[in-house]
């Protein structure tokens, strides 16, 4: 049941569809998605896609698919709300997060055990891409070779070509996965502000307040920081929401 909750499937989402096949070392369920899971008729919300994938099971899915699985399992606490891949996981950075950017001793033993065996940084995504995907200069395209090379036109194609049916429910899909992941992470500052007021002896107005606050500064602040560019501002009503479903959460707190 905990596998399934909202949040840990709509961050797993985020980087299933943000993120291109590596071909090494960074694991990814990009190829399984776009095989399985993308179509006509297809439930393209998070929970529809998080599905897809668990239907396939272990033998069906790719070996990259599977590992990229089971380290998003084993590192909940490093990805979830607070955790010092939160806001690369919210980005679709999750695996060059954890594998390439956070020394091993800020990682749980749980983290470090479900996480591939490093290699030495090189190529696109060990150098290049290693802080995000983003436009080489001349030079740096003529060090790359192989699928590196392809995968790099591949993407450039992609970003600066027409879209296809697919490319836009692709780029849907994204956009969807990307407001309800950061839609969770608002409210969850919202009720610690709320919850703060109410443990400080604070009445309701004062926690709605305290609530509205806080999501009003982690809702600007997610649109700040989405690397990808694909978060919209969120409304006047949406953080009224978020403050109003934060102040209820902790109203029902015992």
């Amino acid at each position: 049941a905990a596998r399934r909750t909202s949040l840990s499937m709509l961050l797993k989402f985020a980087l299933l569809i943000l993120s291109l096949c590596h071909a090494a070392p960074l694991p990814s369920c990009e190829s399984d998605t776009s095989s399985h899971c993308l179509g006509d008729g297809a439930d393209l919300s998070p929970e529809g896609i998080e599905a897809c994938l668990q239907a396939l099971g272990e033998a069906g899915r790719s070996a990259g698919c599977n590992a990229y699985l089971s380290m998003l399992a084993g590192c909940g606490a490093e990805i979830g709300s607070g955790g010092v891949c939160a806001e690369s996981h919210m980005n679709g950075e999750t695996a060059a997060c954890l594998v390439q950017r956070t020394p091993e001793e800020q990682l749980s033993e749980g983290c470090r055990a479900a996480l591939p065996e490093k290699e030495e940084a090189k190529g696109l995504y060990g150098i290049y891409w290693k802080d995000g995907k983003r436009e080489l200069d001349e030079d740096e395209v003529g060090e790359l070779v192989g699928d590196e090379l392809d995968t790099y036109l591949r993407w450039i194609k992609r970003k600066k070509g027409k879209k296809t049916d697919r490319g836009k429910e692709r780029d849907y899909a994204v956009r969807t996965a990307k407001k309800a992941a950061a839609s969770k992470q608002i409210v969850a500052k919202a009720e610690e502000a709320a919850r703060a007021a109410k443990q400080a002896g604070e009445g309701a107005k004062a926690q709605q307040e305290a609530a509205m606050k806080a999501a009003e500064a982690a809702a600007a602040d997610a649109v700040a920081t989405d690397m990808t560019k694909t978060l919209k501002p969120f409304t006047r009503s949406n953080i009224k929401a978020f403050a109003a479903q934060a102040v209820k959460q902790v109203k029902d707190e015992l």
